[in-house]
């Protein structure tokens, strides 16, 4: 058992905090190279889908909807891949996931600034759906979302009240967690926003890279895997 918890690569912190720069990447790159509007997150598009319905712009009601729709899309098929893919085999579906994440954001960067920002938001919504649907807690059992911030700060305000308030050490620790994956995720952005300034459309290329560091990471837990089932 021991041998096998060193293996769970995907378990540690630092995994998650990648995955978490990279939500904040996303949206600071639609915010800022994509017609100033926060991809990964979806409040926000229902809430100006209601505002453009009151206003008689169905047509930009039905814009808001579209990525709307890729998020709902992105999750629904994240679950499909799971069951009739991947046969509820988390490891090789996480490894799918991020090579699914890695091949659309790659297309988004040839996606020129002449092409209406919707395609290439819809496909970073998508991107980000399949994120938040495949990867959802750290350190085994610790939920957290990868793309949002909202959910995390509860649940780390939460952890520090019981970890120095309370005195309960193990919750101390989660804040700490906690704590670190909202720096990436700030992080994230902070770059993000950078490089979309500097390269354009391009940018979203770095988030390419960070997630190849982490289907890397997840293709060594699955060799770690095999080796342990291997007869001696």
């Amino acid at each position: 058992m021991e041998n096998r918890s060193k293996t769970k690569l995907t378990d540690h912190i630092g995994f998650h905090m990648l995955l978490a720069a990279t939500g904040g990447f996303m949206d600071a790159y639609s915010y800022v190279d994509r017609g100033n509007v926060f991809a990964t997150g979806q409040t926000g598009n229902f809430v100006l889908a209601a505002i453009r319905f009151l206003s008689k712009d169905f047509r930009g009601m039905g814009q808001a909807f579209v990525p709307i729709a890729a998020f709902f899309a992105g999750v629904f098929l994240a679950r499909h891949f799971y069951y009739e893919i991947y046969k509820g085999e988390h490891t090789n579906w996480i490894s799918g996931i991020l090579f699914l994440e890695i091949v659309i954001l790659f297309l988004v960067g040839f996606i020129p600034h002449t092409v209406p920002h919707l395609f290439a938001n819809t496909a970073v919504s998508f991107t980000a759906a399949v994120q938040f649907c495949t990867f959802r807690n750290f350190g085994g059992n610790f939920a957290y979302a990868p793309v949002f911030c909202t959910g995390n700060m509860r649940s780390c305000a939460e952890m520090y009240y019981e970890g120095f308030v309370r005195k309960n050490e193990v919750c101390r620790k989660r804040a700490y967690h906690y704590t670190g994956i909202l720096t990436a995720f700030f992080s994230g952005a902070l770059i993000g926003g950078g490089l979309s300034v500097w390269i354009g459309e391009k940018a979203i290329w770095m988030v390419c890279v960070l997630l190849l560091v982490s289907w890397k990471t997840v293709d060594m837990e699955k060799k770690g895997q095999k080796t342990l089932l291997m007869p001696s």
